[in-house]
């Protein structure tokens, strides 16, 4: 039977209808058998690509770079987009005029996550993971802090069903100069609740999705990751500390740390369930200037490329989940590594929260 949820860190509305996953070709991906997965066979550096090392001639430039002691000499490289969406332009006036263009303030930057271009964010070192939640952290703030700027995006397109255009492991960083609508709305969204009931609503969302647990994926000492009440697809998960904290610019050390081992087990879960599913992630959170400290709460959300949106989701501005998010808890939850084989097992909520699968790669 279908359901009406609505997600209580933005207010957005979702349509959950697991029936609608037993149409044909319905785009539903049930959890794949248990088989090691085959991943496709690729050199450590490729002679065309503008990431791999001693292919510095096919880049803008570079903006920022971790140093490694060993060869290539870095874990992390921050580049400019060669094709941005926004450029450093003119800022936009205070009022946009219904009608005229608005110029497209902004910056557009790529993190090069590895110089290796045969491996993914799921095989990465503690070292090299370490570095790439810092890039992250690091020019989050960066950019938040420039002259003009009211949002910034970190996000990675996985896959080309996902958008990814290039191979080589990476994610990307918009800075925008014009307030996304779905963060306006989010916040005015937070702000009336916290007016309302004196508490954040991702607080509350927290401590109840922890107190009941169906929903449960994993938790650590200082974050949960949750297959969300209000879900938008399947298998979507949501990570997000479990203190109140602001803006992502507000991570310290060890909760960096912490967070980019979560997100790495995270889809270490979803590759292993779904056989290395394309998926889109993104840091939803606002910047110190802009947000409401005392309503304001980050997260990043895991949307694995699986169900397609059609004319309704078009013209309502809603999704409709073909998948119960209870399940999908369950399916995340009872992922286990043995041997290099899937292996699952039955648990229960709550009490029964996932323990951290085993270090290795993907195969």
């Amino acid at each position: 039977m279908s359901e009406y949820r609505q997600d209580r860190w933005s207010g957005a509305w979702v349509i959950v209808a697991p029936e609608r996953g037993r149409r044909p070709n319905s785009g539903r991906v049930a959890p794949a058998a248990p088989v090691a997965p085959v991943a496709p066979v690729l050199a450590a550096r490729d002679a065309a690509c503008p990431f791999c090392p001693g292919n510095e001639r096919l880049l803008p430039e570079i903006l920022a770079e971790t140093p490694a002691e060993s060869a290539p000499g870095w874990l992390v490289r921050v580049v400019p987009n060669k094709y941005p969406a926004v450029r450093d332009a003119a800022p936009p006036p205070a009022e946009a005029v219904p009608g005229r263009p608005v110029p497209g303030f902004g910056r557009h930057e790529v993190v090069v996550e590895t110089p290796r271009h045969d491996i993914d964010l799921p095989e990465l070192d503690a070292a090299g993971l370490g570095a790439v939640v810092s890039a992250y952290r690091s020019r989050f703030r960066e950019l938040a802090a420039l002259p003009g700027i009211t949002s910034v995006i970190v996000f990675r397109n996985a896959g080309r069903k996902a958008g990814a255009s290039l191979r080589h492991p990476h994610s990307q960083i918009i800075a925008t100069g014009l307030m996304p609508p779905r963060f306006a709305a989010a916040a005015d969204w937070a702000r009336a609740w916290h007016a309302g009931r004196g508490a954040c609503p991702a607080c509350e969302d927290l401590e109840a999705e922890r107190a009941d647990g169906r929903r449960l994926v994993e938790a650590t000492e200082g974050f949960l990751a949750v297959v969300p009440y209000a879900a938008t697809g399947p298998y979507e998960v949501a990570i997000a500390p479990r203190a109140h904290q602001p803006s992502f610019a507000d991570a310290g050390e060890a909760e960096i740390a912490e967070f980019g081992a979560l997100l790495q087990r995270t889809i270490r879960r979803l590759d292993e369930l779904l056989d290395r599913p394309a998926y889109n992630f993104a840091i939803e959170s606002g910047i110190p200037a802009t947000l409401d400290p005392a309503s304001a709460h980050w997260r990043l959300r895991i949307v694995p490329t699986i169900a397609k949106a059609g004319g309704f989701e078009l013209a309502s501005g809603m999704a409709i989940n073909p998948s119960l998010p209870e399940d999908d808890a369950a399916a995340l939850r009872a992922v286990r590594r043995a041997g290099g084989r899937r292996v699952r097992r039955t648990v229960g909520p709550a009490k029964h929260v996932s323990e951290e699968p085993r270090q290795g790669g993907r195969g």
